[in-house]
C-alpha cells in the first residue's frame, strides 16, 4: 500500500511538472516576493525623504529669516548714512533683532 502511495504521488508530481504547473507555481511565488522587496524599498525611501524635506525646510526658514535681517540692517545702515550718524535708538533695533 505505502509503494502504491509513493508512486501515485511521484507521479502526480510528474504529471505537474510535464504541465507546468510547478513552474508555473515557482515563478508566481517569485514575482511575488520581488513584487514584496520592491515596495518594501519605496517606503523605505520614503521614510528616509520625511527628514530630509524637515531639514530642508528649516533651513529654507532660517535663510530666509537672515535675508530679513540683513534687509532690516541695509534699511538702518542707508538711513544713518542720510542722516549723517548713527542714533543710540537704531542700535537697541538692531540687538532687539538678534
Amino acid at each position: 500500500m505505502k509503494k502504491l502511495l509513493d508512486f501515485g504521488r511521484r507521479a502526480l508530481f510528474y504529471i505537474r511538472v510535464l504541465s507546468g504547473y510547478e513552474e508555473r507555481k515557482i515563478r508566481n511565488h517569485r514575482l511575488q516576493l520581488e513584487q514584496r522587496l520592491r515596495q518594501a524599498q519605496e517606503r523605505k525611501e520614503a521614510l528616509r525623504k520625511i527628514p530630509e524635506q524637515f531639514i530642508l525646510s528649516e533651513v529654507r526658514r532660517m535663510v530666509e529669516e537672515m535675508q530679513n535681517l540683513n534687509k532690516k540692517i541695509d534699511e538702518i545702515v542707508s538711513d544713518d548714512l542720510i542722516l549723517g550718524s548713527i542714533p543710540v535708538r537704531k542700535h537697541e533695533q538692531i540687538g532687539v533683532m538678534c
